[in-house]
């Protein structure tokens, strides 16, 4: 408010598409709302259903997804605990259960409604538990409980049905997220696809860049399978630049997409960086994912605070835990390709063995503060866990070695990070140098592509971030049958940005070789909840913790994270504000008798007189319109701060509030 003057705007689709923030947040649209309450209410096969439809990765991104959804969550700003709904975790459960991890609970093996039994006594009554019935919307199908995107499954198909279809041929460089993705899209539009894979197994940075501690690799492997068996074809061992040229592809393929990502590390420019015993830490995950043998020595320091330096320490504590004779068995046993899932099985066996001979002392130094550092909070707190120890606002000066091998890191104190415009700009404080002592520096500090796929061709523009530059609307290269997505396009970013890129890429392929362009629309829908109600004590839900292997326990090759059971996650589903039930007010029927703004828990309410609002020219014509019409008041709410508990609705003496639920359909159609 500025002089006594309310600043308002008129609510639209845009709006309220907004307001469901985990949705908004997510890259590829998943109506992670949806997802939850379908958890809560027991029916997780349709939960499924929702959070696989834009994601063929949901198994993955159940497992080690940054979660945007998680980090704009309003939950996280409402309760004692202030957490955001566990959106990550409850994925994990339903893909559990019917992804292609877990043949045995596929969609029409096993009843969602045998699934649900066992919680609709105790939830009985909750808003969400009538929610399926409630929701049905003309125009947006039989049952619209959760708002799609353009690149929903059911979109693709239908525009793969339309008529005067061709059907292309189109080659994919690199079987990492992006690439997959565009492959998935693309069987599913019709297209005949073939990845060439310059690695002998299939996930890119998904493998390759993540521990596996993190990921069950095997349930990658089947969600991966799932997208070559809809016809991809797939050549493994296969480097485009050497053994086959981007200039053959180009003459073989209507189009050809490029997904190498960032496969090497970052060198630092300091004095020893040559010297042996320096290594990056997408070398060390790489090597070790692959089963190679990484000697390490017992002291390490890793420089640089994100999410793989993470990685790279909680790695390299892992191969600390081991003897010699250990670390080659593993070595051995994971490099066998014969058969992957069995290597994978035998290598736990191995870890599970070995006995606890001592911890590797790992250090991590990080220019940030505890404050500014940008890894997850998580990875932070079970990296302190198992015994690491991170060093704030320290800086690497100079390599320390002897006889051409490491021996130390000579750090220095950061006085700052970033200048008053929020840059990028560390500074240093002299004369605080200090060296501590290490067998190994991994350098955590980014990554860069190998664009020796390009072969150089010239038509394919490369910025001077030596990243592909693509249009990001179609990640059309400046070639126009070249594509690219994922972080040779944008740098590195979350797993769930690569598959985002992948569908854009794919629509813009479809546009390519059909000739003309796919035109986006949205149909919206609104129904009225007469019986919307907050779930019973669901302020005093708080958060719980993802269950984890006890730190005794983590031994080289397990999964820490555990998952929820399904009473816990339903328990978690609960704590969803429900942003896409919006409070509708009739001003025909409102008495302005105050009585929701004094019902107001939020205080998100208020009446005002006309001439306290301010806004653009919509806003001023409404207002005009309202005052032709003897209006004299208007009623405000803050959207930002509502928690949809709709006690206003049921404090209102004439029905002048209802409580409204918004969904949202994207289609795609082809210009004529």
């Amino acid at each position: 408010m500025a002089d006594g003057r309310y600043k308002v705007v008129i609510p639209g689709t845009d709006y309220y598409r907004k307001m469901v923030k985990c949705q908004a947040a997510c890259p590829v649209q998943t109506d992670a709302r949806a997802y939850v309450t379908a958890v809560a209410r027991g029916e997780l096969e349709q939960g499924y259903q929702i959070a696989h439809d834009p994601n063929p990765f949901s198994t993955v991104c159940g497992r080690i997804c940054g979660a945007p959804c998680e980090i704009a969550c309003r939950r996280g700003s409402v309760g004692p605990d202030f957490e955001p709904v566990a959106i990550r975790p409850i994925k994990r459960l339903l893909t559990e259960r019917f992804g292609p991890e877990n043949a045995g609970f596929l969609p029409g093996v096993v009843s969602s409604a045998d699934d649900s039994a066992a919680l609709a006594p105790k939830h009985a009554g909750t808003p969400y538990a009538s929610a399926k019935t409630e929701m049905t919307f003309p125009g947006l199908g039989a049952e619209a409980v959760f708002s799609s995107a353009r690149w929903s499954r059911e979109n693709l198909k239908e525009l793969a049905v339309e008529s005067g279809r061709k059907s292309g041929r189109v080659a994919i460089i690199g079987a990492g997220p992006a690439g997959l993705t565009a492959a998935h899209d693309l069987a599913l539009l019709g297209h005949q696809v073939t990845i060439y894979e310059a690695g002998p197994k299939t996930g890119g940075m998904m493998r390759y860049g993540v521990p596996v501690y993190r990921i069950d690799q095997q349930a990658m492997d089947m969600e991966v399978q799932s997208i070559l068996d809809m016809g991809v074809t797939i050549h493994f061992d296969m480097r485009v630049g050497k053994d086959v040229t981007l200039a053959d592809l180009r003459r073989e393929y209507d189009a050809v997409f490029l997904g190498v990502g960032l496969m090497v590390g970052r060198s630092l420019n300091v004095e020893g960086v040559n010297l042996d015993g320096v290594i990056t830490a997408v070398d060390l995950l790489l090597n070790f994912n692959l089963g190679y043998k990484v000697a390490l020595g017992k002291r390490v320091i890793v420089i640089g605070g994100g999410d793989v330096a993470m990685d790279a320490a909680r790695t390299a504590l892992r191969l600390g835990q081991a003897t010699p004779e250990q670390q080659t068995a593993l070595g051995e046993t994971e490099n066998r390709a014969d058969d992957e899932s069995d290597a994978v099985h035998e290598a736990l066996d191995v870890a599970r063995t070995a006995l606890r001979l001592g911890v590797a002392d790992v250090k991590m130094i990080s220019l940030e503060s505890w404050d500014e550092l940008p890894a997850s909070r998580f990875e932070i707190e079970e990296a302190v866990e198992e015994g690491i120890t991170i060093n704030p606002r320290l800086g690497p000066s100079r390599i320390v070695g002897q006889n051409g091998k490491v021996t130390g890191l000579e750090v220095i104190e950061v006085a700052s990070v970033f200048d008053e415009n929020k840059r990028f700009s560390p500074k240093f404080k002299p004369g605080t140098e200090k060296v501590l002592e290490c067998d190994t520096v991994i350098l955590a500090i980014g990554q860069s592509a190998d664009l020796g796929a390009l072969g150089g061709a010239d038509d394919v523009h490369v910025s001077p971030r030596g990243l592909i530059e693509i249009n990001p609307d179609t990640g059309q290269t400046t070639a126009p049958d070249v594509f690219a997505g994922g972080d040779v396009a944008f740098g590195p970013r979350l797993i769930i940005h690569a598959v985002r890129d992948g569908h854009l890429a794919a629509l813009g392929m479809d546009q390519k070789i059909q000739g003309r362009p796919v035109q986006s629309g949205v149909t919206t829908a609104w129904t009225e909840l007469p019986t919307h109600a907050m779930p019973e004590n669901w302020m005093k839900l708080n958060r719980e913790k993802v269950p984890g292997v006890p730190v005794d326990r983590r031994t080289g090759l397990s999964v820490v994270e555990l998952g929820y059971s399904q009473e816990q996650a339903a328990l978690q589903g609960l704590r969803c504000l429900e942003c896409s039930v919006n409070t509708v007010f009739d001003g025909a029927k409102c008495i302005l008798c105050n009585g929701c703004v004094d019902v107001c828990p939020w205080n998100c309410l208020k009446i005002v007189a006309l001439d306290q609002l301010v806004g653009d020219e919509s806003v001023e014509q409404l207002v005009d319109s309202a005052r032709q019409s003897g209006a004299v008041a208007a009623m405000l709410k803050d959207d930002t701060t509502c928690t949809r508990c709709a006690l206003c609705a049921e404090r209102c003496p004439t029905d002048a509030i209802t409580m409204e639920a918004f969904r949202f359909k994207e289609t795609l159609t082809y210009n004529k």
